[in-house]
This record gives C-alpha cells, structure tokens and sequence, in this order.
C-alpha cells in the first residue's frame, strides 16, 4: 500500500513539474493585446503597428499580417512579433521574415527567429520572455 502511495505521489509530481516547464517554455502571447501589455508591464516601451512594418513587408512580398508588437527596454532587450491572419498565411510568409529579419538584425547579436502558430517573433530571450 505504502509503494503504491509513493508511486502515484511521484507521478503526480513529475505531472507538475512537466505543466511547469511546458508552460515556461515558448514564445510571446498568442494574443496581440495580452503580449502589449505584458511588455508594458515589464517596463518595456512596447507599441502595437498595424501601418509601418506591415507596410513595409507587403512590399517585400508578405501578406495577410493582422499587427506587429515591437517592444524594447533600456537595457537594449528588444522583441518583434508579427501576428499574421492565420498559421497558413505564417507559414506562406516564413522564408520572407526570415531574409528581412537578416537584413535588419546585426549579425553579431543574440537575437533568435521563431515562428509559432500565427506569429513570427525575433528578438532578445528576455525580450520574448516579456512578451508572454
């Protein structure tokens, strides 16, 4: 009786800590308003674009863009994330933000590129971190 508690106890916890790191792990909010304020709240100087940035990768051949976060903090960490109309219209613009996020970044940064479901997001890890 005593193994069969025990057992079930370290499954339960090993449950918890899997939710935990799942739950950690990933990249900015799905939802455009959520990650704005979250940036907010982590002191960044954060501002929803649905004109400048947008306009600037339809041209490079990007489409069906709903709006972009950027968020930066004064320590330099800095976020985009580009939230597209649905994944497929992601998937389609992938190869596109990636040769623009290459022509913008600096090739000496630590910046990473994502994408996940309907977004694409690059940027600092503490910067996409504030974005959840």
């Amino acid at each position: 009786m005593k193994k069969s508690i025990v057992r079930i106890l370290a499954l339960s916890l090993v449950a918890v800590m899997m939710c935990v790191v799942l739950v950690s792990c990933g990249g900015p909010n799905a939802d455009p308003d959520k990650a704005l304020a979250s940036l907010k709240d982590n002191e960044y100087s954060a501002a929803e674009d649905k004109l400048l940035i947008p306009t600037a990768l339809r041209l490079l051949g990007v489409d069906d863009i709903d709006t972009v976060i950027t968020g930066t903090n004064k320590d330099g960490e800095h976020v985009t994330v580009i939230y597209f109309e649905d994944k497929a219209a992601a998937n389609d613009a992938w190869e596109d933000v990636q040769e623009y996020f290459e022509e913008t970044s600096d090739e000496d940064s630590n910046w990473t590129i994502k994408k996940s479901g309907a977004m694409i997001y690059w940027g600092t890890s503490a910067g996409i971190k504030a974005a959840k």
